[in-house]
C-alpha cells in the first residue's frame, strides 16, 4: 500500500476492536486508512455475557463495519506478519503504511469473548450456550474475578433458582488495585443471591467434558473437596496474541505478549507505529481505555501528518479509575475513585448494566437504530 494520489499519508490499523475503531475512525479524514480484521462484524464483548443467557438479545453484540468509514476501507484478513512500514496479510497482500497502529486486542475464554470469524457462526455458540444454561442444574463457574463474578449474575438473572458455584484459588474477588470495601460489596452481592462462593479454591484440574454443555461430571477441589454439577464455564485465563510481530517489532514484545510503549502510545523506538488497547503493556485491559489509548495514538499521528511542530504530544492517563460490575440487568455494585461511596444498583444499571453500553457503540460505528446488527 502506498499513498494514494490525493497524497494523503497511509495508516494501517491492526484489529478492529475497541481501540482499532477509535484508531481508524480519528484518522479517517486525514489519511488513507485502512482496518484489517478478520471478523465479518465488530463484537460487541462488553454484552456478550448477556448473549450466554439471552439468545433473542445476542443479535445485539454483532455490528457492521460498513459505516464506520467514509473513505478509507474495512479489510477482512489477518495480519501474519507486520513490521515497520510492512503487512503482509494471511491472503499473500502486503500492505505499506507510514503509519501503523496495533490493536489486536487480547483472547478470552468463550462466552466473554469467541473467537469465530463469522458473525453466524458466533450467533450459534451463543445460542447452543444458552440452551445448554437453561437445561443446566448446577453451574460451576471458574475465575471470580469481574468476569466470572457479571456471569454468575447474568445466570441468575433469567434462572433465579439456578444453582450456581464460583470458586476462585485466590484469596478474595476481583483482582487489581481496587478498594477493600468494593471488594467486601462484591463478595456480599454474590453470596446474598446463592450463589455458592468457594475462594483460596479451585479445580485440581479442569473436568473432561466440553465448557458450556451439559455433562454431569466430578471434580476434586485443591481443598480436598468434591463438587457435583453438570455444566461448567471457564472465566478466567486471557491471552494478548501478538506472533505476527516481525523484525523490530517483534523485539519490542514482553514475555506476557504485549508491546512496551511511551505514554503518546508509541511502541518503544519506533517512531511511526503504535499499539493501542489490550496489546499496550499499560495493563489496563478495558474497552473505556483502549478508547481513550486510540484517540492519543490517532492525535499523535495526525500531529505528524499536519506537520505541527509546537507544543506536545498527546498523552494518555486513565482520567478517573474506576470499575462497573453489573450482577445482571438491573443489579451490580461499582466504584469510581472520585466518589466516597460505591455505586448502588439504580446507579449501575444506568451507567451500564441495563443497556450494556450498546447504544454507545452503534453510534461509534456510525450505525443507525435498525440497521445496526448483522442478520438481525
Amino acid at each position: 500500500m502506498s499513498q494514494e494520489t490525493d497524497s494523503r499519508p497511509s495508516v494501517v490499523v491492526i484489529g478492529g476492536g475497541y481501540a482499532g475503531i477509535r484508531a481508524a475512525r480519528e484518522l479517517d479524514d486525514i489519511a488513507d486508512v485502512v482496518l484489517v480484521e478478520p471478523r465479518d462484524s465488530f463484537r460487541h464483548n462488553i454484552g456478550s455475557l448477556r448473549a450466554t443467557v439471552q439468545p433473542d438479545w445476542a443479535p445485539n453484540i454483532f455490528m457492521s463495519y460498513e459505516r464506520l468509514l467514509s473513505r478509507g476501507s474495512v479489510v477482512h484478513d489477518r495480519a501474519a506478519r507486520v513490521e515497520p512500514g510492512r503487512v503482509e496479510l494471511v491472503s499473500g497482500e502486503v500492505l505499506r503504511p507510514d503509519f501503523l497502529v496495533l490493536a489486536t486486542g487480547s483472547r478470552y475464554p468463550f462466552p466473554a469473548k469467541d473467537g469465530e470469524e463469522s458473525s453466524e457462526k458466533s450467533k450459534d455458540n451463543y445460542a447452543r450456550t444458552a440452551k445448554e444454561l437453561e437445561r443446566a442444574d448446577h453451574a460451576v463457574i471458574l475465575g471470580a474475578g469481574a468476569v466470572g463474578i457479571e456471569m454468575a449474575g447474568e445466570i441468575l438473572a433469567q434462572w433465579p433458582d439456578k444453582k450456581v458455584t464460583l470458586l476462585d484459588p485466590s484469596s478474595d474477588v476481583l483482582g487489581g488495585n481496587y478498594p477493600e470495601k468494593l471488594r467486601t460489596a462484591l463478595r456480599k452481592m454474590i453470596t446474598e443471591a446463592g450463589v455458592d462462593l468457594r475462594l483460596g479454591e479451585g479445580f485440581t484440574e479442569l473436568p473432561e467434558v466440553p465448557a458450556g454443555v451439559v455433562a454431569p461430571f466430578t471434580a476434586q477441589t485443591t481443598t480436598g473437596q468434591t463438587i457435583e454439577a453438570d455444566l461448567w464455564l471457564r472465566c478466567f485465563g486471557g491471552a494478548v496474541p501478538s506472533d505476527y510481530l516481525a523484525g523490530s517489532l517483534a523485539a519490542a514484545r514482553n514475555t506476557s505478549g504485549t508491546v512496551r510503549v511511551g505514554d503518546d502510545m508509541r511502541v518503544e523506538d519506533h517512531e511511526t507505529v503504535y499499539a493501542v488497547g489490550d496489546i499496550a503493556d499499560l495493563g489496563l485491559p478495558t474497552a473505556f481505555l483502549a478508547d481513550l489509548q486510540a484517540e492519543v495514538a490517532a492525535k499523535n499521528i495526525r500531529r505528524h501528518i499536519v506537520g505541527e511542530k509546537e507544543g506536545q504530544d498527546a498523552t494518555f492517563a486513565d482520567p478517573f479509575p474506576h470499575l462497573v460490575v453489573p450482577f445482571g440487568p438491573g443489579k451490580g455494585t461499582g466504584w469510581l475513585v472520585h466518589q466516597e461511596d460505591l455505586l448502588d444498583d439504580a446507579s449501575v444499571a444506568q451507567l451500564k448494566g441495563d443497556h450494556l453500553l450498546v447504544a454507545m457503540y452503534t453510534d461509534k460505528l456510525g450505525l443507525t437504530e435498525g440497521a445496526w446488527t448483522l442478520g438481525h
